[in-house]
């Protein structure tokens, strides 16, 4: 039996919750979609505590970053792009930011560390929200299953996320190196037979696009927080947020 698939997308956060159980008391299946990374969690902690530590750990090889913490105030110095985030810091020497970078890089794609991401202000509640209302919550992130699954489920459990319980998905890439895009886009066609998406929450313009495309009946949210440089522009109909209160 097809499934008539009604709209959602001009709903608000509270109309989504509206949706969900209204389908579920119909007896209908209904899918709520969010990212991590930027959406639902803050990952600028992560990265300034480790910079923090490496600037402990190896003080006498990175002078200039161990500098800047003595006048480090607020988050908002910390950039997507790790080069911008150090040349804000004053780091400037080569050989420093290389080897900073290669510290970064095997402390940040970890599950050690994921721990340090803070929830943006009103996600969790939200998101149980979604998922008490009947909905299956899912979250579809560009972590990958061999480095960051397990931590992934420990700071969904630690900030009080649904996870692991009825109701609830959580979708890695297999491979770290596969596309982000092309990861989410195949993973979207695998959604869809699932059953009726009634939201969808991202923070990446391009994977926005490509998930309000497959899903045009749903409501469609972008959270405004950080992501690529060189994003293309969003598509018309998706909903902008700051947080999810």
């Amino acid at each position: 039996m097809k499934i008539t698939k009604q709209k959602t997308k001009a709903a608000g956060l509270a109309g989504v919750i509206k949706f969900v159980e209204k389908r579920t008391a119909e007896k209908s299946s209904t899918l709520a979609i969010f990212d991590l990374d930027g959406t639902l969690f803050d990952n600028r902690t992560r990265t300034i505590f480790i910079l923090r530590e490496i600037s402990e750990k190896f003080d006498s090889r990175v002078p200039a970053l161990a500098a800047a913490f003595c006048k480090f105030r607020n988050l908002s110095i910390v950039d997507y792009s790790l080069d911008v985030t150090l040349a804000r810091l004053g780091v400037k020497a080569r050989l420093e930011i290389e080897f900073i970078k290669q510290e970064w890089a095997k402390r940040f794609f970890s599950d050690e560390y994921q721990k340090y991401d803070m929830p943006l202000p009103g996600a969790k509640a939200y998101v149980e929200r979604v998922h008490k209302a009947g909905a299956t919550v899912i979250y579809l992130t560009g972590r990958d299953v061999g480095r960051m699954l397990v931590g992934t489920t420990e700071v969904l459990r630690l900030y009080g996320f649904p996870v692991g319980v009825a109701g609830t998905m959580t979708i890695v890439k297999k491979e770290f190196e596969q596309d982000d895009e092309i990861f989410k886009k195949e993973v979207s066609e695998y959604i869809d037979r699932l059953g009726e998406v009634a939201a969808v929450f991202e923070n990446e313009p391009a994977n926005s696009n490509i998930l309000h495309a497959r899903f045009p009946a749903a409501a469609s949210f972008f959270v405004e927080t950080q992501h690529r440089p060189g994003a293309p522009a969003l598509a018309a109909g998706i909903t902008r947020l700051k947080d999810f209160k």
